[in-house]
């Protein structure tokens, strides 16, 4: 994959601090620890708890510690870590180290730099985090934030007065609860450039991997048109593993009229998957106006859901012997195993399986396959089910399914019950 940098502001900035400077100013917190004490040894001065505070990986620690106990700056010793009911190994600075981080800690003061926020994000507080980044570090801070997905550190400008915390391979490494503590205190309107700066890196970077990336920052930047628009453009691939974010996502995009039904229809179908019954209802209210079956279709399998399967038949049979379409014959099967109604079931999935095939249409089989792995199951017929399990795996799309499926083929082979509603 290619990266693209996003612009970087005309500003001269100080040089930031190395990895390596961080690590000594951070050990320069304990100057009165040291191989005297053998017990209660604070967590922050063992591989771990380094790496954890400098916002780097543990392997990354590693090198840079050796380099230093190498140079003479520091060096462990094995000690009983407070909390912890083990000796580990515990870093202090020697004499040469404790010089070179006054050395720093003077030059960066001198600067202006608050030390603390050289160190740890984390464990700043994130209104004096705030005040101490100067206006073009908060662009930077903001923007590395909003990325929900880790993204080369190099693409996004220096900062002079804070560290933004990446790992061994040099992607930003920020948790959602140290994100969501600073993105708390931004603008909003601030919030929506750093968004939209965002979905055009995702643009900028193709990868059809990060699409619902994307779809995310397009929403939160308010580029609805944008959003409806790749929405419909991405509809296969969203369709094909639909979560509970994307389902967030769509739920606070604001559909523009021209692509309401399309984009209604998308939001339905993603409501159902994640079994959000009211939303699926909400959308297909809205359907209603279009005058389709598509409302119909959505309110029958959300009765379903909601525990109505003998409703959710009527209205989904009454709309197959209408129009024979797959996706009524399945809804229709479905209540009818739901009611431990399995021959009648068969009967329907034999139908939507003429259906299909008279409309050279496979898009719809994988369920087909699982349902009638779940009839055979509840007949005592294992073997028959684990087969249709497998050719249910074979040819879905669905990530959620192929878990699924993968989840109770390991169940029944291990002789547990296992339920297919």
């Amino acid at each position: 994959m290619r990266y693209k940098a996003l612009p970087i502001h005309d500003a001269v900035y100080l040089e930031s601090a190395t990895i390596r400077e961080r690590a000594l100013l951070h050990l320069n917190r304990f100057p009165d620890v040291n191989p005297s004490e053998l017990f209660n040894i604070p967590f922050d001065l063992t591989q771990d708890g380094i790496a954890s505070v400098l916002g780097i990986s543990r392997a990354h620690a590693s090198l840079e510690l050796k380099k230093l106990k190498e140079t003479g700056k520091l060096d462990y010793w094995q000690a009983h870590i407070k909390g912890s009911g083990s000796k580990r190994k515990a870093y202090y600075l020697l004499p040469e180290g404790f010089a070179e981080a006054e050395l720093l800690r003077k030059r960066f003061e001198t600067s202006g730099i608050v030390i603390d926020t050289l160190l740890d994000m984390k464990r700043c507080d994130p209104e004096i985090m705030w005040e101490n980044l100067n206006a073009k570090d908060r662009e930077t801070f903001g923007l590395a934030c909003v990325f929900r997905v880790p993204i080369p550190r190099r693409t996004i400008p220096e900062t002079s007065s804070g560290v933004i915390p990446s790992d061994f391979y040099g992607m930003l490494s920020i948790s959602d609860a140290v994100r969501n503590r600073y993105l708390s205190l931004a603008d909003p309107e601030k919030l929506k450039v750093w968004h939209s700066r965002a979905a055009d890196w995702w643009m900028d970077n193709d990868n059809d991997d990060q699409d619902q990336e994307r779809l995310f920052h397009l929403v939160k930047a308010g580029r609805n048109t944008e959003a409806c628009k790749f929405i419909l453009r991405k509809s296969e691939e969203f369709l094909e593993n639909p979560n509970e974010d994307l389902h967030a996502t769509i739920k606070e995009m604001t559909i523009i009229p021209k692509y309401a039904e399309s984009a209604y229809k998308i939001r339905a179908k993603v409501a159902l998957d994640c079994e959000d019954v009211g939303d699926a209802l909400a959308c297909a209210d809205i359907l209603a106006d279009f005058l389709t079956s598509d409302a119909d279709l959505i309110r029958s399998e959300a009765l379903m859901l909601s525990g109505d399967s003998e409703k959710g038949f009527s209205t989904a049979s009454a709309l197959f012997e209408k129009d024979p379409s797959p996706r009524a014959a399945l809804i229709a099967a479905k209540c009818l195993f739901r009611m431990g109604k399995h021959d009648e079931a068969s009967a329907f999935l034999t139908r939507s399986c003429e259906v299909l095939s008279d409309n050279n249409d496979a898009t719809r089989i994988d369920d087909i396959l699982f349902l009638r792995a779940g009839i055979a199951y509840d007949k005592g017929k294992t073997d028959e089910c684990l087969s249709y399990l497998s050719k249910a795996r074979k040819v879905s799309k669905k990530d959620r399914t192929k878990e699924r499926i993968d989840a109770l083929t390991k169940n029944i082979k291990n002789g547990k019950a296992v339920r297919f509603d």
